[in-house]
């Protein structure tokens, strides 16, 4: 049995065959011989028979091995079916989860595009909240400049008007003291001679020339007058002073103010930068999820692809082998069929192949 196996799988193709036709019954089996040369398992089959005929083999082991191919045959198919049944299930499934990976991308696309969106404007918000907040603060910090700047010349002239009031008022009290010392009736040469040593440009002296000429009447009114004057003075440098203490305690309350809205507005600007450092780096995230994602889909999308064609591949393929493997079974049935009912009409045929 092995060397009739052996012989049918080495067997090389045989020349081309014609068989010239009777006109007796046995034209119908010469007919489906000829067809079986078509087909290169029909070829080396019908060279095996006559070489298993000529060398006296018995027809029985010939039917065996026709018989055993025949089996061989199904067998690989009923594998070949069980392989293929298999790999449409792996196809299945691994298609299936390949759809499961694209809809899971495809949905954290989604989700984190959504995202990306509403951060993206929450982060635009708060950039904007805090440079706001960042130039009150400097407004701000303008204003406390300028109010000190304007407080400091304020108690600059008011120290200067205090000053020159103050020595005014002193010098009236001065004068007063002066003309209050003169008679009329009396020799005022003292009291000139005294004066004199002070200076020419002294103005109380030239007041005191004149003032010597007066009647005790005119003195006593340039004195009641004088008397007014310092009480004015001295009552618009008190009015002075207290709209100076008004000032600046106007002046601390504001600083007090501006430094709560100062703090008030530094900690709403660090709040609003911690937001938005925390919805920047949220922003991130969803910048790579999606970034993930589209990776993920691509490379599903394109795993798919590839299994579906490497499983239309395995179809084709076993289409293919099926039906050749359905043809190869149906001509040893022929054949098989034929030795066990015409074998005599085969002895005839070969013969004439073997002599064409």
């Amino acid at each position: 049995m092995k060397l009739i196996l052996i012989a049918l799988l080495g067997l090389t193709l045989t020349q081309a065959v014609f068989v010239k036709r009777s006109n007796d019954p046995s034209k119908a089996v010469f007919t489906q011989l000829e067809a079986m040369e078509e087909h290169e398992l029909g070829r080396k089959l019908l060279d095996t028979i006559a070489l298993q005929l000529n060398n006296k083999a018995p027809l029985g082991d010939i039917a065996k091995m026709l018989q055993q191919l025949r089996e061989n045959l199904i067998l690989n198919q009923q594998e070949a079916d069980q392989k293929h049944a298999q790999d449409e299930v792996d196809c299945e499934t691994e298609i299936y989860q390949y759809n499961r990976r694209i809809d899971f991308a495809s949905n954290e696309i989604t989700e984190s595009t959504q995202e990306i969106q509403t951060l993206s404007a929450k982060v635009e918000q708060l950039t904007q909240d805090v440079e706001n907040k960042q130039v009150q603060l400097d407004i701000l910090n303008e204003q406390e400049t300028q109010i000190r700047e304007q407080r400091a010349e304020d108690a600059q002239s008011f120290t200067t008007f205090e000053n020159e009031t103050e020595n005014v008022i002193e010098a009236v009290e001065v004068i007063i003291q002066k003309l209050s010392s003169i008679q009329p009736d009396q020799e005022v040469l003292a009291a000139l001679t005294q004066l004199n040593k002070i200076g020419a440009s002294n103005p109380i002296l030239a007041l005191m020339q004149v003032a010597s000429t007066f009647s005790a009447e005119q003195l006593n009114n340039v004195l009641n007058k004088l008397g007014e004057v310092s009480v004015q003075l001295a009552e618009a440098l008190e009015d002075a002073r207290q709209t100076e203490i008004q000032a600046q305690l106007d002046f601390e309350a504001l600083v007090v103010e501006i430094a709560s809205q100062r703090e008030s507005l530094s900690a709403a600007r660090e709040d609003s930068e911690r937001q938005l450092q925390d919805n920047q780096q949220a922003l991130d995230l969803q910048k790579k999820r999606k970034e993930d994602a589209t990776d993920e889909l691509n490379a599903a999308s394109s795993g798919k692809e590839q299994k579906e064609a490497e499983c239309d591949s395995w179809r084709t393929q076993y289409a293919e082998d099926s039906e050749h493997r359905q043809q190869e079974i149906s001509i040893i049935r022929q054949v098989e069929e034929i030795l066990a009912t015409k074998l005599s009409n085969v002895k005839v045929y070969l013969q004439e192949r073997s002599s064409a």
